[in-house]
C-alpha cells in the first residue's frame, strides 16, 4: 500500500474549502498514534494515526516518520515551538 503524502498548509485558514461544515464529523479530542519500527517498505519507521469515528468505524492513515518530522519542523518554523 503506498504511503500518503502529507499535504501541509502552513496557513490553514480556508485550507479545505471543498469540505462543507455540515459534512464534518466530530471525532472528539483523542488522536491515537503508533510508531511502526519497520513500517516502510525500505525498513524505515512509519507512523500510524488512528481516529475513532462516532459510528464505531475507525480511520487510519499511515505516513513515514520522515514525512511527519518534516511537516512538524515546518510548522515549528512557522509558528514557533509550543513545548513548554
Amino acid at each position: 500500500m503506498p504511503m500518503p503524502v502529507i499535504d501541509l498548509k502552513l496557513d490553514g485558514d480556508d485550507a479545505w474549502t471543498d469540505i462543507r461544515l455540515a459534512d464534518v464529523v466530530d471525532c472528539g479530542t483523542v488522536v491515537k498514534m503508533a510508531g511502526l519500527r519497520g513500517g516502510m517498505g525500505s525498513g524505515k519507521p512509519s507512523v500510524a494515526i488512528r481516529v475513532d469515528l462516532p459510528d464505531g468505524r475507525v480511520a487510519i492513515v499511515q505516513t513515514s516518520l520522515a514525512a511527519l518530522e518534516t511537516a512538524t519542523r515546518a510548522l515549528v518554523a512557522r509558528y514557533g515551538s509550543q513545548v513548554t
